[in-house]
């Protein structure tokens, strides 16, 4: 799914965050970005034209994207403007479906037509749905994630034991787990190892506060195979995430893995 074969950049990932470069010559995908409309706060360059730009300035391939307004207010008509948004930049913008977990009856077959229509993954939100996320009414996102092996993103889990017990559960689907390789892996160190041991958990990097040191010390814990590029943007700032990543003392091939080949990886194994 990468928007073309990337040539060889010619100086170091960190180098090029310090000059200002654009990352053309890495494959990197965001994979936690929103889009459109929220009521909670004002955001520039919220539509999908704006995201698009930013990625061009700083050099990003492709964005997953999931709608403001599904997760908060209207599931259906939020989706659509994820889909709208694909269709506009195809290749560019990648579009997850985001399920209400409190229309049950609506939510397999509300899926199933974004899934028709292009969608490659699934978004959920259990605190802002105040809705666990091992209710009942989440179920057919699971199997569906599962069935044809597609990323679901949680913001929300519950326990780390209840995260591992899901994941077996449905093996086939790619549980990441979002802004659990943000914070400080002293507190989400439960989550860490659940991602460490279990093939089909991912963590997310993206993060309102990041401590020094503890993103490096989470792709130690984890493994750089285990974690994701995420920016949540336009909710925090792309850029700001980026250098969490390429100002790390990791190496280059790690850095890389966690851009966007991991996530390339996993997008191939769709069906």
């Amino acid at each position: 799914m990468a928007a073309g074969a990337p040539t060889a950049p010619t100086s170091s990932l960190r180098e090029q965050a310090l000059d200002g470069t654009p990352l053309h010559g890495t494959l990197v995908i965001d994979n936690h970005c929103h889009v459109g409309p929220t009521a909670l706060f004002y955001q520039t360059f919220n539509d999908a034209a704006g995201m698009v730009r930013t990625m061009d300035r700083v050099g990003m391939d492709q964005a997953c994207v999931f709608s403001s307004m599904a997760i908060l207010l209207d599931m259906r008509e939020g989706n659509d403007i994820s889909l709208a948004a694909a269709r506009q930049f195809p290749g560019r913008l990648l579009a997850y479906a985001v399920p209400d977990p409190h229309e049950a009856d609506l939510v397999r077959d509300e899926l199933q037509r974004c899934l028709d229509a292009g969608a490659v993954g699934i978004k959920l939100h259990t605190g802002t749905a105040n809705y666990p996320f091992d209710g009942p009414g989440y179920v057919p996102a699971f199997e569906l994630a599962h069935r044809h092996r597609l990323p679901l993103i949680s913001h929300g889990t519950g326990t780390p034991a209840t995260l591992r017990r899901i994941a077996r559960e449905y093996p086939g689907a790619h549980f990441i787990v979002a802004h659990a390789a943000g914070g400080s892996p002293k507190s989400s160190l439960d989550l860490v190892q659940v991602a460490a041991e279990e093939p089909n958990v991912y963590l997310d990097t993206a993060a309102s506060v990041g401590y020094r040191g503890d993103f490096t010390e989470m792709v130690r814990l984890a493994g750089a195979n285990k974690i994701l590029y995420g920016s949540d943007m336009p909710w925090t700032c792309a850029t700001y995430q980026l250098g969490r990543v390429l100002l790390s003392p990791i190496t280059e091939a790690e850095k890389k893995l966690i851009l966007g080949e991991n996530l390339a990886r996993l997008f191939k194994t769709k069906c």
